[in-house]
């Protein structure tokens, strides 16, 4: 794989652990770190924004990571990359170093994951209503669901997620419970149930 086909994007809000974040990656990949710090965008926001400047830049496959974790391993991104490109697949993930190995249709770990221009032509953005932050992600796996197309699990593909770390030392970030209802319910009204974040694709 030419690491040039592969750009990284980070929302960040100053966290401590982005300098690690950081350093786990190969040397040379295209960035495009989002700044919340002043003006936050939100999660999703931010996720299209990286997503759609990355491809439009060139890159043909965006690593979203957030600025909390840790890549674990030289192989991390190609696993990734060959996984999106089974039949079938449009969106991966690795696995955080905290949660056993399990099947590839587990849960996705979207603090860490790969996609494509497909994601967007087939399945659309991150639905930005949910904001700042929550229910972004089980949105964007639901609807992936509801599709033709499947994501993919990779166990080998192993990363370090200091969890919470950005809530617990971002003041701003701490305020974070009041979103948590009321993207919920925001889930609850689009789709009529509510998510189970734990819970295995079926």
């Amino acid at each position: 794989m030419s690491m040039k086909s592969v750009a990284v994007t980070i929302p960040t809000l100053g966290a401590s652990h982005l300098l690690d974040t950081l350093s786990s990656l190969p040397v040379g990949l295209p960035l495009y770190l989002r700044d919340n710090r002043v003006d936050n965008w939100g999660v999703a926001r931010s996720w299209n924004w990286g997503i759609r400047q990355a491809l439009a830049d060139g890159a043909q496959y965006v690593l979203v990571l957030n600025d909390d974790v840790q890549l674990r391993g030289d192989d991390f991104i190609d696993r990734l990359v060959s996984d999106l490109d089974k039949d079938g697949v449009i969106l991966v993930s690795g696995r955080p170093d905290h949660v056993n190995p399990g099947p590839s249709d587990a849960r996705l770990a979207m603090s860490a994951f790969l996609c494509d221009e497909r994601l967007f032509r087939e399945i659309g953005p991150f639905d930005e209503q949910f904001f700042p932050a929550y229910f972004e992600d089980a949105d964007m796996l639901h609807r992936i669901q509801r599709s033709s197309w499947r994501t993919y699990l990779d166990s080998e593909a192993v990363f370090h997620h200091w969890v919470s770390s950005t809530r617990n030392e971002i003041l701003g970030a701490r305020r974070t419970g009041h979103s948590y209802k009321v993207n919920r319910e925001r889930f609850f009204k689009k789709w009529g149930f509510y998510p189970d974040v734990n819970k295995k694709k079926s």
